[in-house]
């Protein structure tokens, strides 16, 4: 089963018609896809605009998803019994979101693979596996990359993804159709979102660099007043020697010289 036959199940359903023009659609139907988009909406602008900040949040999410989605996968491929396969799914699905919301590298790797994956996958549109491969390992290489421009990436992968989402979902509700039309609000959307992802890291990073700045001159400020001290003492250390010479010196200043009596003036 390939891509379009998913799509086509879809359209069997009669989602996708009903996705071409949401407000055209009554009742339930229209509650449903509306609420869909709506949720599609926030969680897009999240995504967009605070990628970077809440990247543990994403990480333990995709995390998550991707653990139960392999392990489950991989267990019903060796031939495993269903439940097993979800205890499988489950126990790596939690393994995944513990390790991707504590540790940061491991959730940037995450976060950076499978959204950068993503983002083949909405560009390419592949129709078999082979592409689908084909944009994991662009992901992949993607994310080797986080090993040293991690908030960069992060930064541009969740402003991109986060834009695709909401800009196809606000395109929607727009009178005006057309890929244009969602192509303009994505990349709008895609631009401001990177935009403030990087004033909030440049803020962040100059209040890191004063705080640290703070914290060398308190460490010189104390090393400092240590070697006043230290000078305080040595000095209180060299006074009573110094006393006890001068106090010398003022004795024999003081013990006066008598002079020698003249025989002949006693005469």
């Amino acid at each position: 089963m390939d891509i379009y036959t998913l799509k086509d199940m879809l359209q069997d359903t009669g989602y996708d018609v009903a996705l071409q023009n949401p407000l055209a659609q009554e009742g339930r139907l229209r509650t449903v896809i509306l609420a869909a988009l709506a949720a599609a909406v926030v969680a897009g602008l999240l995504w967009c605009f605070l990628g970077l900040k809440l990247i543990r949040l994403w990480a333990a999410l995709l995390g998550m998803a991707a653990g139960f989605g392999v392990g489950f996968g991989a267990a019903l491929s060796l031939g495993l019994d269903s439940k097993i396969a979800l205890a499988a799914g489950g126990v790596l699905a939690l393994v995944l979101a513990i390790l991707g919301a504590v540790v940061y590298h491991v959730g940037v790797f995450l976060v950076a693979w499978i959204t950068g994956s993503a983002i083949g996958v909405y560009i390419l549109n592949p129709g078999d596996w082979k592409l689908m491969l084909a944009c994991a390992g662009a992901g992949l290489v993607i994310a080797l990359f986080t090993i040293r421009f991690a908030e960069l990436i992060i930064i541009v992968l969740t402003g991109v993804y986060g834009a695709a989402g909401a800009g196809t979902a606000i395109a929607l509700l727009l009178p005006w159709k057309g890929r244009m039309i969602k192509l303009a609000v994505c990349a709008v959307l895609a631009v401001l979102g990177i935009a403030v992802q990087l004033l909030m890291e440049s803020g962040r990073q100059k209040k890191k660099n004063l705080e640290k700045a703070k914290k060398i001159r308190q460490q010189n400020s104390v090393a400092n007043d240590i070697e006043r001290a230290r000078a305080m003492i040595d000095d209180m250390d060299a006074k009573p020697s110094t006393d006890k010479k001068s106090g010398a010196v003022k004795k024999q200043k003081k013990k006066k010289v008598q002079p020698k009596k003249n025989k002949k003036t006693e005469k």
